[in-house]
């Protein structure tokens, strides 16, 4: 599956034959469907369809490492996430990053937190991405890298609009490409435990 994100690299590229890596959740298709359709009404209104065609997604840490690590690092993801709950995420409303972004709010991000403690097992084998606030509050972007008068003209509006959804989370999807203005393509993906269930850490 290529994703067609982001277009443009948001961090300065290390190097040295490395590799980005971004470990994502994407919504279902019910929810994809739903975001889809606003990112369309954006770039309808603003003429701006550039800024809309990254596919929805939550990014949950990101990194760079050696092309020599991807199979050890699958292996201690999948140790992960096999003892992780599936868990609940609600989408609701708006909010932007100045000046340059509008995107969909995680109403109860705790859940992804955790999981984002958990993988920082992985940061002393690998590069971390020193990102700003646009990469470390968990969101689904609606449209970003706006030109400041796009962003000034369009945030007042979406502040005012609704938007809620929910889905399960239900998988953690492990995206990589080896140059900055390379499409990232899916390496692997890792399902967590269905909802409320023990894992034997839990329950030992």
């Amino acid at each position: 599956m290529n994703t067609g994100l982001v277009k443009n690299a948001p961090f300065a590229w290390p190097g040295n034959g490395n590799r980005e890596y971004r470990l994502v959740i994407y919504p279902d298709a019910v929810v994809y469907e739903k975001i889809m359709a606003e990112k369309q009404r954006f770039s309808l209104k603003y003429g701006l369809e550039p800024a809309v065609q990254s596919f929805p997604y939550i990014m949950v840490t990101g990194f760079y490492a050696g092309e020599g690590m991807e199979e050890t690092l699958i292996r201690w993801i999948q140790r992960i996430c096999s003892q992780h709950n599936s868990f609940e995420l609600t989408l609701n409303n708006y909010s932007g990053f100045p000046q340059h972004s509008i995107y969909l709010r995680i109403q109860d991000p705790q859940p992804l937190h955790q999981l984002a403690t958990q993988l920082k097992m992985l940061d002393s084998h690998v590069q971390i991405m020193r990102g700003n606030a646009f990469e470390r509050i968990p969101h689904i972007a609606l449209a970003n890298e706006l030109p400041e008068a796009v962003y000034q003209q369009s945030m007042p509006v979406y502040s005012q609009k609704t938007f809620r959804a929910r889905f399960m989370a239900t998988e953690l999807v492990l995206l990589g490409r080896d140059h900055p203005y390379a499409t990232s393509k899916t390496i692997n993906v890792f399902r967590f435990l269905p909802a409320n269930h023990k894992s034997y850490s839990e329950v030992a």
